[in-house]
C-alpha cells in the first residue's frame, strides 16, 4: 500500500522527508539564528542592566529580553534534535521541554508587545492621565502574572508527555503524550492562537490611535514636522512589521497543520505542511534577531548608552520646547 495515500501514520510520513531539509537546511538555519540572537539578547541584556532609570515602558522591555534569552538557549536542543547529531533520546526531551519552554518564551514576547502598545497608547493619546496601568509597580505585577500564568498553563504538558519513548516515536510529540495530554495540547494550542490575534488586534487599535494624535500634533506644530512623522511612521510600522512576519506566517499555517493530523490527510499533504510549519516557525524565532533592533528604534536611553558603551560619541543638538514636544510623541526617552 501507498503511504503518500494513506491516513499519514506519522512516522511513517516522516521516512519519506527529505533529510537534506529537515536534518541538514533547517538546522543550520536555526544555527544562525542561535548565534545572532544570543550575541544580540546578551548585549541587549547588559544593556538594560545598566539603565537604572525605571519605567513601565523599561520594565516590558526587560521582561522581553528575558523570554527571548530563554528562547535562544533552547535552540541548541532543537538544532541537535533535527540534525540526528544527538542521541534519539534527545528528541525526547525536545517535545517534553525544551519545545514547551520555546512556546512560553514566544507567547510572553507576543503579550509583552501587546502591553508596550497599550502603554504606548497611554502615554502619547491620553497624556494628561496618569493611571495605575502606567506605574512601574503595575507593570512588574503584570509582568510577573504572565510568567506565572503562561508557565502554569505549559507545566501540564511537560507532565502529561508521560509515556515511555522509543527510538521510533520519539520524535513525534504527540505520541508521547496521554490522552489528556493530547486534549490539553490541543486546549493550549487554541489558547496561544487567541492570544496571538487578541495582541495583533491591539497592536493595530493602539497604534492607529498613536498615528492619529501624530498628525493631530502635526496642525498644531507646523514647523519641521515632517521627519517627525517619519520617525514616529518608521517606529510604528516597524513593530507591526516584526509582529506580522515574525508570527503571523505561523498561526495561519498552524491552524493547517493541526488539521491535518486530525483529519488525516495523505503524507504528502502533511510533509508540506511539516515543511511549512518548520519554516514559519523558525520565522517565530528569528524575532530574537529582531527585538534588539526596536530596542534602538524605540528606547532612546537603551541607544545612547549602548553607543556610550562602544565609544561612539554623538552628535546632541539643541532642541526647541516644539521639538522636544514633537519627539516625545515619536520616541520614548525609555526613563
Amino acid at each position: 500500500m501507498n503511504t503518500s495515500t494513506d491516513s499519514p501514520n506519522t512516522t511513517n510520513c516522516r521516512d519519506l522527508r527529505n533529510p537534506t531539509v529537515t536534518k541538514a537546511v533547517f538546522p543550520l538555519l536555526y544555527f544562525s539564528v542561535f548565534i545572532g540572537g544570543l550575541l544580540l539578547n546578551t548585549l541587549a541584556a547588559w544593556i538594560f542592566c545598566h539603565i537604572s532609570k525605571q519605567s513601565s515602558f523599561v520594565v516590558y522591555l526587560k521582561n522581553i529580553v528575558t523570554a527571548d534569552l530563554m528562547m535562544v538557549l533552547t535552540l541548541p536542543f532543537k538544532i541537535l534534535s533535527d540534525s540526528g547529531l544527538g542521541p534519539w533520546q534527545l528528541q525526547a526531551f525536545v517535545c517534553r521541554y525544551s519545545a514547551v519552554i520555546f512556546f512560553i518564551s514566544m507567547y510572553l514576547s507576543i503579550i509583552f508587545l501587546g502591553l508596550i502598545s497599550f502603554d504606548r497608547y497611554l502615554k502619547i493619546v491620553r497624556p494628561s492621565k496618569r493611571l495605575t496601568v502606567q506605574k512601574v509597580t503595575f507593570a512588574k505585577v503584570i509582568c510577573a502574572s504572565c510568567w506565572v500564568l503562561m508557565t502554569g498553563f505549559a507545566l501540564p504538558n511537560i507532565i502529561l508527555t508521560n509515556k515511555i519513548p522509543e527510538e521510533k516515536t520519539a520524535a513525534d510529540c504527540l505520541e508521547l503524550k496521554s490522552n489528556l495530554g493530547v486534549t490539553w495540547h490541543h486546549f493550549i494550542v487554541l489558547k496561544c492562537k487567541v492570544i496571538f490575534w487578541i495582541t495583533f488586534v491591539l497592536l493595530i487599535v493602539c497604534y492607529s490611535a498613536i498615528l492619529k494624535k501624530i498628525y493631530w500634533s502635526d496642525q498644531k506644530f507646523q514647523k519641521d514636522s515632517s521627519n517627525v512623522k517619519k520617525k514616529a511612521n518608521r517606529n510604528i510600522f516597524s513593530i507591526i512589521a516584526v509582529f506580522i512576519i515574525c508570527f503571523a506566517p505561523f498561526h495561519f499555517v498552524r491552524l493547517q497543520y493541526d488539521n491535518s493530523r486530525l483529519d488525516k490527510g495523505n503524507c504528502t499533504t502533511y510533509n508540506r505542511l511539516h515543511y511549512a510549519k518548520e519554516a514559519t516557525q523558525l520565522l517565530c524565532a528569528c524575532n530574537i534577531w529582531l527585538d534588539p533592533v526596536l530596542y534602538l528604534l524605540l528606547c532612546k536611553s537603551f541607544t545612547k548608552l549602548l553607543f556610550e558603551k562602544m565609544r561612539v560619541q554623538r552628535y546632541l543638538g539643541r532642541e526647541t520646547s516644539e521639538d522636544r514636544h514633537k519627539k516625545s510623541l515619536s520616541n520614548d526617552s525609555c526613563t
